[in-house]
This record gives structure tokens, sequence and C-alpha cells, in this order.
């Protein structure tokens, strides 16, 4: 139910949901057009690539990692954040780790082989699902990638407990400053989530989504689906950020 009710609120869903609304809409001429005018705009708006590129813009401030910071760093483990799996995967027999978790797990592999620390990766299992997403994380990592993992975090099911199963159990082993590995555009939200638990994070970004370097080019203003995908997971980082806020401000109350 709560992810029916997340997607609802993200679009396409909540401006099928306005169209619909405008459609059914019949008190007022005038207000039927707005709202009709309103949803056309915002889904077209949410689809260009300029759109989608600023709005990641402001959820990447962390830039990637240079060789040289790798060399001396004060963390003493690599935790890799869970993004989403795929089910439906008869091929191999078993669901296994989507395309966000797998790259992921390829700079998380990367970072291994550059600094040797331990790799302890997080993610519950869905409804339903017999396989948690860290056991198919961990399961691509050695059989992948050929990297050894420290621990398995399998109970959360967001970024919030993300943080606090893992803290316990980075806690217990006396670990306090961690590489965290997720897109760049997530970690606002994951190194908030981890510092609020008392652990200490060296962000590691992986999966940009904006180029600041990138040269403006005419199709950018026109409409796709994969802008809309990239305005869809900014939104989502938004409201995410604004909910942990809200979350935080009344448990410490």
């Amino acid at each position: 139910m709560y992810l029916f009710f997340k997607q609802l609120l993200l679009p396409p869903a909540n401006i099928l949901v306005l169209l619909l609304i405008g459609l059914l809409w019949s008190r007022s001429l005038r207000i039927q057009r707005f709202i009709m005018w309103t949803a056309t705009f915002s889904l077209g708006a949410l689809s260009l690539p300029v759109v989608s590129a600023l709005l990641m813009a402001g959820l990447e401030p962390y830039p990637a990692l240079k060789a040289t910071d790798l060399i001396h760093t004060p963390a003493k483990a690599i935790v890799v954040l869970s993004a989403d799996q795929i089910t439906n995967a008869p091929e191999f027999g078993q669901p296994v780790v989507g395309k966000l978790t797998l790259q992921r797990l390829r700079y998380a592999a990367w970072l291994y082989r550059q600094t040797h620390l331990p790799i302890i990766v997080s993610g519950g299992s869905c409804a339903n699902d017999t396989h948690s997403l860290a056991q198919l994380m961990a399961h691509s990592l050695r059989e992948e990638f050929g990297v050894p993992v420290m621990a398995m975090e399998e109970q959360s099911v967001n970024t919030r407990e993300n943080a606090q199963f893992t803290a316990d159990w980075l806690t217990a082993h006396h670990i306090k400053t961690i590489l965290l590995v997720t897109h760049a555009w997530h970690l606002p939200r994951a190194v908030a989530a981890f510092e609020r638990v008392g652990i200490e994070v060296i962000p590691a970004p992986t999966g940009f989504a904006y180029d600041k370097n990138s040269q403006f080019k005419w199709d950018d203003v026109l409409p796709t689906a994969q802008a809309l995908l990239m305005s869809y997971y900014a939104l989502h980082e938004y409201s995410g950020q604004l909910w942990y806020t809200v979350y935080a401000r009344f448990n410490s109350v």
C-alpha cells in the first residue's frame, strides 16, 4: 500500500490523476482548462532533458572520489545501498539485482580493489520475495565481480532503515567511518540518514546524472522517456529529503 501511494504522488501517475480530474471537472470550464493545461505542461516539462538535468543538478553536491582520496582514507568499510531488483529473470533461475543496484555494485567492487576495505551490503526484502536485496547483491559481488562481502543487512526497506540497521552492525564492530556507495543524486539523503545515527560518511558517488561540462544541444528541448525517468528520480529524492527532515524534527521532540 505504501508503494502504491508513493507512486501515485510522483510523475507520471500524479499527472495522469490531474488529467483525470480535469476531464471529470464540470463545474467550471475555466478551471477545467486550467487543470488540463497544467497537467499537460507538467508532463511535457518533466520529459525535457534540460529540465531533468536542472532538477538533478541540485541533488549531486558530492564530486567523484579521486584515486588520491583513497590512499590514506580514514574509512574502515565500504557500505553499498540497494536500489532495485529484477524478479522475472528466468535465464538466471532466480531474481537478480536491477540496473541501479548493479551500477552501485560495480563501483563498490572497484573501490574494494583500490582499498581492500570490507564490504557491507544493505537491502531488505520486498513483499513476497524469497531473497533479500542484500543476498542478491552479495551473490553478484562474489560470483560476477569476484569480490568478498563481509556482512549483509537484510531488514531495511528504505534509506533511513539502511542507515539505522547498518549502523547497528558497524557500531558492534567498532567501525565509525565508511565509504558510502550509492547514486550521486541519492547521496544527500543517504549521508544525512547515516550521520543521524552517528556514522561518519565519506561520500562515494556513482551513476552521475548531471554533467556540468556538457554543452547545450537542441535535442535537450525534445521530450524523452529517459528524461521523464530522471525527473521521477529527482522528485522522489526531493520529496524524500523533505519527509526525512520532517520525520527527524518530530522524532527529536
